[in-house]
């Protein structure tokens, strides 16, 4: 450990080195692009030569340890030695290796895999090059190009949007057909999920042979140069699942500590929907949904005593919707007061945003925020075109319904032609708001304009906002056709091959939509002679776009106080080939976070400047192959239904086996306005026991704010809340150490049953039970029933809310109420909480800690701490805190707490703690230390034992010891 540290010191020295020549070099712009890069992640380092590395011709192969073997093939014999985007270390202690060259084929060995390679055979294929290894009894295991892994335990996908009951996988493993219905033809979000690195197969497979290596004179990635080069890497690893991960760990990058905040609760208001100029805007109730709305909320959560820690601000914090902004909404009229305020309760804050998706007519930046002249100037690019021919042609409109499709038939885009009923209609209304509520389906606008007698030759229609698809047309032609439905836009048409100068002239719309707002919503509809800017778009793959994005764009938003970035979306913000679109502007949000923090405008020392050392945390989509270095991840837009429940339990489980252990679900679905209450209470109650507890849906209103809110069911919803976000934040000091051994150890606190027993067939038998770290085990209610059928694998268990005792190696099925949900704990096992009655995850110092032990056996526990925000444990300046317990069956048990080794700033030097000690018999006597206690009390019926300790200093060690009344374990 103290070596780790060492190391971690030295590179945080190197970092500050190379921060200044940085600053030298580069000037402010670029600094934090190259802090970013400077140190491990990215960092420039020369080819090893070693005994390790064998080159057989235009082949090189280099056994980075025993167990893993990088495999290249370069057309010109020209190797990369520089890092990648996924691949980051490349200096590797030497492997003893024996090679021979026989036969025409070179055979390499490693001790624990045996490669062949036929020589001069070319680029690798089945034929000329195979891996065998061995496992511990003696079976012969191979893998050669091509080789499907058909026992592949799972990884994670893009997203789950949109997905519900009829789309999900019956397999359970990855997407198979997911259905994409509001977005149609965005490939990327209907991916399948990728295979994970644990198999039982023995073997983990990754082809880094198209991403951009870094490029050290330039300091920046750049694409490969050889097209048809192969830069493979095979772990091979039998049933060491830990081991693939770790070593996984160590050749892209190893899982960052995150903020300790982000334990606690989430909520999320402002959705898209409460744009100004939506329809839903346009309510007499909008008026009231603003900055003190979300003030209520807070005090809401605050007077009911149920703890939050973060409020996430969706899409309706800005303006110009899916066009894209900077700029803060009207609604939020104090923006400065406002955050101050929410961090005044203690709650940090997040803002959703959309740097892009790909194949739409999306903008990152509008042409109407009031950043674009300063970006665009930056950019190099020059401000739109203004036009010199501007007329209004939004009055005078008529409108029909066309429920049996006959407008076309019948040209109704023809003046005076058709037999529909026509009425006038207003533009910038939905026809919904014009005396059509309940109508759904197809519908007809037109219009008769007089152009004067000269017209531009360049003419163009714009339409401001049209809900859903589309067709114009003009003087009887069809001029365009819109089919993307989504996201709503700026649309235009070119019309200046139709129209006629001086005379009147038809323009028809053909509009398709549903029930919740059809027809042209926004205005004006004018004609003009330039198009619109199509859009203010970033390349974040360019180095200086990259660094004007997040300095023009988001560090003015984080002065003024905003904790981190909701990344949604980012597939259109890239573009480099072999890149991970998603994987890059992961990282370049989560680095601009982390290497220069977010300060708050009253933040000590201001100087214009971010201050340092401040971790890095995102909200974002998963990006593939090192995306565990980016946390974290969340999986998008899916259904409120018991199928994706279930689907969410076994997928997240799945995030360890890549690496991604970060994965936050909208906690009560997305799609799915007022769902059921035992729905609901479910999901609270898995969001509890996963890495994120964050409530969110599409759904909310003026009255209620969104309908995940705790208060839309009443007081049950209430009650459940308080209940299960307390219980939240007072398991963190536990939840917290694990976020430590994930750093360390690259293990989730989410775990497949099989991580933790691969030789157990039963293990590979239950997707939706997971470890929450090692010492406890959660089995999530997941259909209306509320019965749930349980496997608990070998040893004692405890059930972690009644202190009931299973035996293990077993199943059994239990009824459980709705504010109940199956959780045990292995006996032996101590799990540490922190006080009730915290507002917040850190609205005061850990200076009371809650342990609890559970029953008779042995266990341990190392209690990790630090400050929760900077990047000080990297330079060893954190806390461990030793415990140990054993009970035995003749009734005695003792347990050994501290001393606390380490230090960093804000640590407690002294603190009290409250054993509660389960699924014992009544102690005859307590011991502190070897001095008799009488500060300790029995429940009966729970069968507890509660010891209070006398407060003593961090560095002390504490022993405390009783036996019980009986001499015996408990019973059942």
């Amino acid at each position: 450990m103290e070596q780790l540290a060492a190391a971690q010191a030295e590179e945080v020295s190197r970092m500050v080195l190379d921060t200044r020549i940085a600053g030298r070099i580069a000037g402010p712009a670029m600094k934090w692009l190259l802090i970013a890069f400077a140190p491990v992640l990215l960092a420039p380092c020369a080819a090893r030569a070693s005994g390790s590395t064998i080159v057989a011709g235009k082949a090189r192969f280099e056994f980075l340890t025993a167990s893993l073997v990088r495999m290249e093939y370069s057309p010109s014999g020209t190797f990369v030695d520089a890092p990648t985007a996924v691949v980051l270390k490349r200096d590797w202690p030497a492997v003893a290796v024996r090679s021979t060259r026989k036969n025409g084929w070179l055979v390499a060995k490693s001790g624990a895999m045996t490669l062949r390679y036929r020589l001069q055979s070319g680029p690798f294929d089945a034929s000329n090059l195979q891996v065998s290894w061995n496992d511990p009894a003696g079976g012969v295991h191979g893998w050669h190009p091509g080789q499907v892994d058909n026992r592949n335990l799972g990884g994670l996908t893009y997203s789950l949007d949109n997905i519900s009951q009829p789309n999900l996988p019956k397999d359970g493993t990855d997407l198979a057909s997911p259905v994409n219905d509001i977005i149609p033809g965005i490939d990327v979000l209907l991916a399948k999920a990728r295979p994970g690195l644990l198999s039982r197969n023995g073997y983990a497979f990754i082809d880094d042979s198209r991403t951009p290596v870094w490029n050290a004179r330039k300091a920046w990635i750049e694409p490969r140069q050889q097209a048809h080069g192969q830069d493979w890497y095979l772990f091979a690893y039998g049933r060491d699942y830990p081991r693939v991960l770790n070593e996984y760990a160590e050749l892209s990058g190893s899982i960052p500590m995150i903020p300790r905040y982000t334990l606690g609760p989430w909520i999320t208001d402002f959705n898209f929907e409460y744009f100004p100029g939506t329809e839903e805007s346009r309510q007499p109730a909008f008026r009231q949904y603003d900055e003190n709305r979300l003030k209520d909320e807070i005090s809401t959560f605050r007077q009911n005593h149920i703890p939050l820690d973060i409020l996430v601000l969706d899409f309706g914090w800005h303006n110009y919707g899916w066009q894209g902004g900077y700029d803060w909404s009207p609604l939020i009229a104090h923006p400065d007061r406002l955050l101050s305020w929410l961090h005044g309760q203690g709650i940090k804050v997040s803002l959703n945003d959309h740097p892009g998706y790909a194949n739409t007519e999306e903008s990152i930046l509008s042409y109407r925020d009031s950043h674009a002249p300063q970006v665009l100037k930056a950019l190099g690019r020059p401000l739109p075109a203004k036009p010199s021919f501007d007329m209004d042609v939004s009055a005078r409109w008529e409108f029909s319904t066309d429920p049996h499709d006959r407008g076309i038939g019948h040209r109704w885009f023809a003046k005076g032609q058709g037999d529909g009923n026509w009425k006038p209609v207003r533009i910038g209304a939905s026809w919904q708001d014009q005396g059509y509520p309940a109508y759904q389906g197809i519908a007809w606008y037109r219009t008769s304009v007089r152009l004067p007698a000269r017209v531009p030759g360049a003419l163009f229609l714009y339409l401001g906002e049209v809900s859903k698809s589309y067709r114009i047309f003009v003087n009887g032609h069809e001029v365009a056709h819109s089919r993307v439905q989504w996201p709503r836009r700026l649309t235009y048409a070119d019309i200046a091959p139709y129209v006629k100068a001086g005379q009147d002239n038809e323009i028809a719309l053909r509009v398709v939509a549903g029930q919740k707002a059809g027809g042209i919503l926004r205005g004006p509809v004018a004609l003009r002679d330039v198009k619109p800017p199509r859009r203010i778009y970033f390349d974040l793959s360019n180095k200086e776009q990259a660094a004007i994005f997040m300095r023009d764009l988001h560090q003015p938003l984080m002065q003024q106080g905003v904790d981190f970035w909701w990344v949604d979306g980012g597939s259109g913000s890239v573009d480099m080939p072999g890149l991970n679109k998603q994987l890059w502007t992961n990282k370049v949000y989560y680095d601009y976070a982390s290497h220069q923090g977010t300060p708050h405008k009253d933040a000590p020392h201001k100087t214009g400047r971010q201050e340092a050392g401040k971790r890095g945390f995102i909200l974002s989509r998963y990006g593939g192959w090192g995306s565990q270095r980016y946390p974290a991840f969340f999986t998008g837009d899916t259904y409120a239904q018991w199928p994706v429940l279930a689907y969410e339990v076994a997928f997240t489980v799945r995030g360890g086996n890549v690496l991604v252990p970060y994965i936050s679900h909208d906690i009560g679905g997305f799609h799915g306005a007022r769902i059921d209450f035992d729905l609901y209470a479910r999901w609270v109650e898995f969001g509890t026991f996963s890495p994120f507890l964050r409530m969110h849906s599409a759904h909310e209103n003026p009255r209620e704010g969104n309908l995940r809110m705790p208060w839309t069911y009443g007081s049950q919803g209430m009650a459940l809340a308080k209940k299960y976000f307390t219980l939240r934040t007072q398991l963190i000091p536990y939840i917290y150490t694990y976020t430590w051994v994930a750093h360390r150890q690259s293990l989730p606190i989410l775990r497949p049953l099989y991580l933790q027993y691969p030789d157990l067939e039963e293990a590979y038998r239950h997707p939706h039970e997971y470890f929450f770290g090692e010492e406890m085990l959660v089995a999530p209610v997941l259909d209306a029933s509320g019965n749930r059928t349980v496997y608990l694998p070998p040893g004692q268990w405890v059930d972690f809310f009644t202190g009931k005792r299973h035996d293990g190696g077993a199943t059994f099925t239990a009824h459980y109420a709705v504010d109940e949900t199956p959780v045990f704990v292995r006996e032996g096992s101590i799990v540490p909480e922190q006080g009730e009655g915290l507002a917040w995850s850190d609205a005061k110092p850990l200076d009371k800690l809650i342990l609890n032990v559970y029953g008779s056996g042995k266990g341990s526990f190392d209690l990790y701490e630090d400050d929760g925000v900077s990047l000080a444990y990297a330079n060893g300046q954190y806390a461990i805190t030793p415990m140990t317990y054993a009970g035995t069956g003749d009734g005695f048990h003792r347990l050994l707490i501290g001393p606390a080794k380490g230090s960093f700033k804000g640590q407690v030097q002294r603190r009290s703690c409250e054993l509660r000690v389960h699924g014992v018999d009544k102690p005859r006597a307590v011991s502190v230390n070897g001095k008799l206690l009488d500060n300790w009390v029995w429940d009966a019926r729970r069968r507890t034992a509660t010891i209070v300790l006398p407060e003593h200093s961090i560095r002390d060690r504490i022993r405390v010891e009783w036996s019980s009344e009986t001499g015996a374990a408990a019973s059942r």
